[in-house]
């Protein structure tokens, strides 16, 4: 699993959170990082934060990575509430989840790609 967020905190808890429910993760402060892992090893599933540095969003940076590495299930995960950014997430066909996330709605998104077959060899 790539995760992408640009508040280290958050990055290492919710990292904790997801190797806890055995998955494997590579965790990225930003885009550029999140490329040079999926560089190193290919994630079935991405979980990336809207807002990140450099006015980059998950959204923008999700289809960077679909150009690069095909298309893969990924997950917005989002502070902000706004109508700005629904819609953009919206736009996109992705799911979004509000932060502070609750474990349990995340689990069961991802239990949800998982039932669906749309991510193989995830725990």
């Amino acid at each position: 699993m790539l995760l992408v967020d640009n508040e280290p905190a958050a990055l290492q808890a919710l990292q904790r959170v997801l190797q806890g429910w055995g998955f494997s993760v590579a965790a990225a402060g930003d885009g550029a990082r999140a490329c040079a892992a999926l560089q190193v090893r290919a994630a079935d599933i991405w979980l990336l934060d809207y807002h990140l540095d450099d006015q980059d969003t998950g959204v923008a940076l999700r289809e960077r990575l679909v150009q690069m590495h095909g298309s893969r299930p990924a997950v917005i995960l989002s502070a902000d509430p706004g109508p700005t950014v629904r819609r953009a997430v919206h736009e996109a066909g992705l799911p979004l989840l509000i932060k502070p996330l609750k474990p349990l709605a995340l689990k069961s998104v991802l239990d949800r790609l998982l039932a669906a077959g749309r991510v193989p060899g995830a725990a």
